[in-house]
C-alpha cells in the first residue's frame, strides 16, 4: 500500500512537470489585463467579454460581444513580440457579416473607439499574419514549434455615452 502511495505521488509529480509549459492556457489567461493599453479616460470600465488566447502565425479567430445602445466602446489589442507582422483586428456585424472596422485600413491601429446607437452583436476577429510553421506533417505526426506561438489579447472597455450638446 505504501509503494502504491509513493508511486501515485511520483506519477503526479512527473505529469505535473511534463505539462508545465511557458505557453500553457494559464500563460495567456489574463494577457489582455497585463499587456493591453488601458484608456486614460477614467470613465471607461473593464468589459468581462475581454479575452486572451494562444495563437500561431497564420491563425484567425473570432469572439462575440454584445454592444449596447447608449455606450461608447474601446477595443485594444496586444500581442507577444514573437509576431513580427502587425496583428489584424476587425469588427464585424454578426447578423449581416459586414466589416464595420478593419485596422489594416487604419495603419494597423492597436485600439479603436466607437459609439453604439442600436444594440448589436459583433464579432471581434483577430488575424495573426504570416505563415504557420506550427504544424508539420512527418509520418502523420504533428510537431509543435513553441517559438512560433504567442499570446494575443483583446481588451474591451465601455462607458455610458456622454450627452452631446447643451
Amino acid at each position: 500500500m505504501r509503494y502504491l502511495f509513493l508511486l501515485l505521488i511520483a506519477g503526479y509529480a512527473l505529469v505535473g512537470h511534463t505539462q508545465t509549459h511557458d505557453y500553457s492556457k494559464s500563460r495567456c489567461f489574463d494577457f489582455h489585463k497585463q499587456n493591453c493599453d488601458k484608456s486614460t479616460n477614467k470613465y471607461y470600465q473593464y468589459n468581462s467579454e475581454s479575452r486572451s488566447g494562444l495563437f500561431h502565425k497564420g491563425q484567425r479567430s473570432r469572439t462575440v460581444i454584445e454592444a449596447y445602445n447608449g455606450r461608447d466602446y474601446r477595443i485594444s489589442i496586444c500581442h507577444d513580440d514573437v509576431f513580427n507582422k502587425p496583428v489584424v483586428f476587425r469588427i464585424i456585424d454578426k447578423m449581416g457579416g459586414e466589416v464595420l472596422y478593419d485596422n489594416s485600413q487604419d495603419n494597423y491601429a492597436k485600439d479603436f473607439e466607437f459609439t453604439v446607437t442600436t444594440s448589436i452583436e459583433l464579432f471581434i476577429e483577430i488575424e495573426v499574419q504570416g505563415e504557420s510553421p506550427l504544424v508539420e506533417k512527418r509520418s502523420k505526426m504533428l510537431i509543435r514549434r513553441d517559438n512560433e506561438v504567442g499570446c494575443v489579447g483583446v481588451l474591451i472597455e465601455y462607458m455610458v455615452t456622454p450627452r452631446k450638446g447643451f
